[in-house]
């Protein structure tokens, strides 16, 4: 993207609804190796020095009002009405809904997926942090319940996108995992939770072709991420607003 804010968007998303604002942010520019933006509130950095990027981040994207929340890994989804301008945050959510303009949707990510979804004619939008943990506990179904019972909008008219996150290649887990994923653990200990995550979600309703994959991985992508399994402490953050 360009100006201040280094990231990624889903191609066919930005001819497909042009009124979207999307994406994931990364660890630094490409070309810049040594300038990072980590987005991690409360870490290592000063505060101040990081709450500078996220109001580059809604400077450069154009939106007023942008809402966070303390993840927990957890099933809680957070219905946003429109706020004031600045950083809105919240406490113990993993997931966010929107029907309002000028919201921007943000989760903290480093190897976790980020689901996007969109309901392209009612810009509807969800987005939501999903782990392991989440998605044993019922993270994706929990977003389409809220949209349906709150929204009134169903899995089948929507687009659902699983942004970059670590690969099926690098995460490899313990048996727990695929336990508490009701799956059988794979002979190379290999987990690849955006496969999961998109059964899940057709499995649920959704049409198969408006379900999408990033093709890049958090760890060992050529795009530089924060990747915990990596040995990062950063985080970057996943997007979504309607301008």
């Amino acid at each position: 993207m360009e100006g201040g804010v280094p990231a990624v968007t889903h191609p066919e998303w930005r001819e497909r609804f042009p009124w979207l604002v999307q994406g994931t942010t990364l660890a630094c520019p490409p070309s810049e190796r040594d300038r990072r933006f980590d987005l991690r509130l409360f870490g290592t950095e000063p505060s101040a020095r990081v709450l500078e990027r996220w109001e580059s981040l809604g400077r450069e994207l154009a939106v007023s009002s942008v809402v966070h929340a303390r993840q927990l890994h957890g099933t809680n989804v957070l219905l946003h009405e429109p706020g004031s301008p600045g950083l809105h945050l919240h406490s113990g959510a993993d997931g966010h809904v929107t029907r309002h303009a000028d919201v921007l949707l943000t989760v903290s990510l480093a190897d976790c997926v980020p689901l996007f979804v969109v309901d392209g004619p009612r810009r509807i939008l969800g987005l939501a942090h999903c782990g392991w943990k989440g998605v044993a506990a019922g993270m994706v179904s929990r977003v389409l319940e809220v949209l349906a019972h709150r929204l009134a909008v169903k899995a089948d008219g929507l687009a659902f996108h699983l942004g970059p996150a670590i690969c099926g290649d690098c995460y490899e887990v313990g048996p727990e995992v695929f336990r508490a994923l009701g799956e059988e653990r794979s002979s190379t200990g290999l987990l690849d939770l955006r496969e999961r995550i998109r059964k899940e979600l057709v499995e649920a309703g959704a049409v198969e072709e408006n379900v999408t994959v990033s093709r890049h991985c958090t760890r060992c992508g050529q795009l530089p991420f924060f990747s915990h399994r990596g040995g990062s402490q950063g985080r970057q953050v996943a997007f979504l607003a309607a301008r």
